[in-house]
């Protein structure tokens, strides 16, 4: 709801009487993405309270490979063999840093994995649909994941002000600004790497773990934890541009910033 309000308001401010028209010209494409988007936010939540969060993070370390595979299919977007490799040294240190536990799977495995297979359908349609407005997609997620949830919010009321305070918060920066930045950004640069980068996510989430709720890291995460940054700062490093291709240039010419006016 926070969410909602937020990036709502933003909306309403950026596009002004024609929020709805803008909404309408999503089609096809844009409710697509919003589905993904928010099956990415209905699922990811649940599968890390039926599950570790070392299982969570893990599973969706493998986004860069569910999205290379996508978007080999679908967009015939050929990653880089240095993408490929990086994604996989990526993969390796989130291995190390937060190996899956022992006892088998469980429902929130399902859960996780149902949620990076739809980040990744997510990614590679950004990138095929750049022409669609992506600051109504990411308000539309957030509303229809909070009607989804209201089912589910028989508890909602029972929470303390400090409660509130925290999903403001939450909703104002990783729901508000990191879903506007991602699927905004996702469309600037290939899909894979988009999701090479997102997988900065896990050791990034060990450390506000431990600032957050004292959740000290293994020692398995300061080994690594460093392998995936640097195999993220490592490909951007190396090899900037080599999987834009000679029209995505001229289509990021047409993406247009949240900030024009």
């Amino acid at each position: 709801m926070f969410g909602t309000a937020f990036i709502g308001t933003y909306v309403l401010w950026r596009f002004g009487r024609t929020t709805s028209k803008t909404i309408r010209r999503m089609g096809a494409a844009g409710i697509m993405i919003t589905l993904y988007s928010t099956a990415v936010i209905t699922l990811f939540v649940p599968a890390l309270q039926n599950t570790s969060v070392a299982n969570g993070m893990t599973i969706y370390a493998a986004l860069p490979f569910f999205t290379a595979a996508i978007a080999w299919l679908w967009p015939r977007e050929h990653p880089s063999m240095l993408t490929l490799t990086a994604s996989a040294v990526a993969m390796a240190g989130i291995a190390v840093m937060l190996g899956p536990t022992s006892g088998g799977p469980r429902l929130g495995d399902l859960l996780a994995m149902l949620a990076t297979a739809a980040t990744a359908l997510m990614t590679v349609a950004i990138r095929r649909s750049r022409d669609v407005e992506m600051l109504p997609v990411a308000g539309l997620t957030t509303a229809l994941s909070a009607l989804v949830a209201s089912p589910l919010a028989e508890h909602l009321f029972d929470l303390t002000a400090r409660d509130f305070l925290v999903a403001a918060g939450y909703g104002l920066g990783p729901m508000t600004l990191g879903l506007m930045l991602y699927v905004i950004g996702s469309a600037m640069i290939p899909s894979t790497l988009a999701a090479l980068i997102a997988t900065m996510e896990a050791p990034i989430g060990a450390l506000w773990a431990w600032i957050g709720v004292g959740e000290v890291p293994a020692p398995a995460t300061f080994v690594g934890g460093p392998i995936v940054l640097a195999s993220v700062f490592g490909r951007l490093l190396l090899e900037p541009r080599t999987e834009e291709r000679p029209e995505d240039s001229r289509r990021a010419e047409c993406v247009r910033s949240p900030f024009d006016n």
